[in-house]
């Protein structure tokens, strides 16, 4: 319809314009949106999309695997381990921070598989 010979009748010419106005309106949405997602996609980046989870008997002397180490991390595998340890005498809870897939605090070996399962998508984990 753009491409249409030279007219006198005002009624095509109207409706050209109003397809030039509509296609125009068209563009700037689909720009819009364009940028909408280059933020979500930039902002998802940094939340937590790999997990992994394991129970673990922490002590001998204790039975049902009470004890659980938990990592969340991002895309760039940042994030942290939530580790719960049970014991009869009473519970400790540890967070350690994940940077790059790395911590600088010395892991237990439950949270060093539990982070490698979380980097490698493997998700939830028994022992």
């Amino acid at each position: 319809m753009i491409f249409k010979r030279k007219t006198n009748n005002l009624n095509e010419l109207k409706e050209t314009e109003e397809i030039i106005k509509y296609v125009k309106d068209l563009e700037d949405k689909i720009n819009l949106l364009e940028q909408k997602i280059k933020k979500v996609e930039k902002e998802s980046l940094k939340n937590f999309s790999k997990f992994s989870i394991s129970r673990f008997n922490s002590f001998n002397d204790m039975g049902g695997d009470q004890s659980f180490t938990l990592a969340l991390l991002d895309k760039e595998n940042n994030g942290f381990i939530l580790t719960y340890l049970f014991h009869k005498d009473g519970v400790r809870l540890f967070t350690k921070p994940i940077i790059d897939g790395n911590s600088n605090y010395q892991l237990l070996d439950e949270e060093k598989i539990i982070l490698r399962q979380a980097i490698n998508g493997k998700g939830e984990s028994k022992k």
